[in-house]
């Protein structure tokens, strides 16, 4: 087993890694480093947790190695260990593949060797829902360049070096992406990849370059949840449909069928057949629908 880092070591690493020498830069990096630490530690002890579950050993005797009851130790690993639920497959939309190429095509432009967030950030402007939603929000690429250039130090490539690749934090953002999506599709339907999930997994970590473009851009990023929550933020049954089914003989409150929130004062129900849609969603769409689009799209 290979000696644990010291602290020099460890700012020596996040030196290496920061985009410039800025104290600031180097606490990002240092903070970094520190989450994939812990990530890493929390993905040994699951796979162990869960290595020990499929070799017969009860909650209760794991319960005892960890040094906590039964009940805890299953309410804490339970679903965490547990074989995620089979899919047809995993695709990525259209929009996403021409989001992601755009991404790449950015950082090469600028002879970089990694495309960050903030090139999805700009690649995701190509097509789409996230396209819609920034482009509402008052986002360009111009903008996303302009803030991209003034925030990072990018540390360009000879033309002739350089193979682009995404970004370790890049790359953890499409796998959140697809997790996001697979927590939201049917069981029993392929697990469709597109824009507005990978924007809401940039936007929404705080310690992403695409968070801190926005930030700087002046994006208020609940605008960004609210515009979104009709596409990533509804629950689903294993049939891809929510639920109308509760206690016998209690009546269930009716609920916007795409944003889930319940009929009130505020929030009129118009209905379909058996579905319903809140006067926000319907604001919502027609502020979309209003867009102006490519012709032929």
């Amino acid at each position: 087993m290979s000696p644990e880092p010291t602290v020099d070591q460890l700012i020596q690493a996040a030196h290496a890694r920061a985009t410039s020498d800025d104290p600031l830069d180097v606490l990002d990096a240092v903070l970094a480093l520190a989450r994939d630490v812990s990530g890493r530690s929390d993905e040994a002890v699951d796979q162990a947790v869960r290595q020990t579950r499929e070799a017969g050993y009860s909650w209760t005797v794991i319960g005892e190695r960890l040094g906590v009851s039964r009940q805890a130790a299953r309410q804490r690993y339970a679903d965490r260990v547990a074989h995620a639920p089979s899919t047809v497959g995993l695709i990525r939309g259209r929009d996403l593949e021409a989001g992601l190429a755009a991404a790449l095509a950015a950082a090469e432009a600028d002879h970089l060797a990694e495309a960050g967030t903030e090139h999805i950030l700009l690649g995701l402007l190509t097509d789409g829902v996230a396209a819609a939603t920034l482009e509402q929000l008052g986002v360009s690429r111009d903008k996303i360049r302009d803030a991209g250039h003034r925030l990072f130090d990018y540390r360009s490539e000879p033309a002739h070096e350089v193979r682009t690749v995404f970004s370790a934090e890049a790359q953890a953002a499409l796998a959140g992406a697809e997790q996001l999506a697979t927590e939201r599709a049917p069981a029993c339907a392929p697990v469709a990849v597109t824009t507005p999930q990978l924007l809401a997994v940039i936007a929404t970590n705080p310690g992403s370059r695409a968070r801190r473009v926005l930030n700087d851009l002046g994006v208020d990023v609940a605008d960004i949840k609210r515009l979104l929550h009709c596409y990533i933020n509804v629950p689903r049954t294993p049939f891809g449909r929510r639920s109308r089914r509760g206690r016998p003989g209690k009546k269930q409150a009716d609920r916007c069928s795409f944003c889930g929130h319940a009929r009130s004062e505020e929030r009129r129900l118009v209905a379909g057949p058996d579905v319903w849609i809140c006067s926000e969603c319907v604001e919502m769409c027609s502020e979309m629908l209003a867009q102006p689009t490519d012709a032929g799209a």
